[in-house]
């Protein structure tokens, strides 16, 4: 499954490069996050339970940043397993930071995702609407990280 999405948000690059790379951002930030581990530098240990259908899934997922051009470019690669549900994942994501003339920042993700055993027999369909659902929890939760820790910085101070 081939995942593409974009969003435009109110921080220069450098800022949105510190928030995606802090482990305890994305914990609140992706749904179904369960816990992240900071393993090293460029590898993470993160269990995800996410509900497809009647079905939840607890993957555990072990992620490596394959490159890294900060802050406009990072391409990662994980697989993960569901032991319970005798099923697995492959992903391989490319996340690109565009500043906009208007001062924003466009986020834009292409992802390929394998979800193989139980879990991948739900379809396309039935994935590609989670996967919506997610992006667009993740979306909110990104933007409202970024009015509670940028935007403040942002504001010019009036008490003087």
């Amino acid at each position: 499954m081939d995942i593409e999405k974009s969003i435009e948000l109110a921080a220069t690059p450098d800022q949105l490069w510190s928030l995606l790379l802090d482990p305890q951002t994305m914990a609140g930030c992706v749904p179904g996050m369960q816990s992240i581990e900071v393993v090293s530098d460029i590898e993470y240990l993160v269990s995800l339970k996410v509900k497809i259908a009647f079905v939840t899934a607890s993957f555990k997922i072990r992620t490596h940043v394959l490159e890294q051009k900060p802050p406009l470019y990072l391409k990662s690669a994980g697989v993960g397993e569901d032991a319970a549900l005798a099923s697995s994942l492959k992903h391989q994501s490319e996340i690109y930071l565009t500043p906009l003339e208007s001062g924003m920042t466009q986020l834009r993700i292409l992802t390929h995702v394998d979800v193989l055993g139980r879990v991948g027999t739900f379809g396309l369909s039935a994935m590609k609407t989670k996967t919506d659902r997610m992006w667009d929890e993740f979306a909110a939760s990104l933007k409202a990280k970024l009015e509670q820790e940028i935007q403040p910085k942002l504001a010019p101070d009036l008490s003087a």
